[in-house]
């Protein structure tokens, strides 16, 4: 598994236009944002403590899915650039109604449609979360939302993980 480092960059591809994390001199990931979803676009941005942080605290709360390392991998990149998006109406028609969840930044919770997939809280306010999709997921309407969507539901439309948490995660 990759580290976070000092020498990480946030930049935007023009030719591509993605939002990339450039990790080497050989190495970028491109995100699946383009530059129409972005609040602002970077420029050489180094990353941050913070956000070193946060890519831990992403990568800890997936171990719970016991997922491939190079899944995680993907997955806490993708979230972690879930920062530079504008941020959506919600869209909680699409999805079942569960009860009030108390979920926190960079939980994994559940949002049901017409079929279950898991999400991971990206942002959280008081009534109101925006998850990443961790897989393609079927809407009450029958939309199919794609793996790696950005979705803002109301509370009361997700789930707290429901998964048996094996022992050396917990110790």
């Amino acid at each position: 598994m990759l580290r976070p480092s000092e020498r990480w960059y946030w930049s935007y591809s023009q030719t591509r236009d993605r939002l990339l994390l450039d990790l080497t001199d050989e190495a970028q990931f491109c995100t699946p944002f383009s530059a129409a979803q972005l609040l602002h676009v970077p420029t050489q941005q180094a990353l941050s403590m913070a956000e070193a942080e946060a890519f831990w605290a992403i990568d800890n709360s997936l171990q719970a899915l016991e997922l491939p390392a190079a899944v995680r991998l993907e997955l806490s990149l993708t979230a972690l650039s879930c920062q530079f998006l504008q941020q959506q109406a919600h869209k909680s028609w699409y999805f079942q109604q569960a009860s009030h969840c108390e979920a926190q930044l960079f939980d994994v919770v559940t949002l049901r449609g017409l079929s279950s997939q898991y999400a991971l809280v990206v942002a959280a306010e008081a009534d109101c979360v925006s998850c990443l999709l961790l897989g393609e997921l079927s809407s009450l309407a029958g939309k199919v939302l794609p793996r790696l969507t950005v979705i803002r539901v109301l509370r009361n439309r997700i789930s707290a993980l429901d998964v048996a948490v094996p022992y050396r995660h917990i110790a």
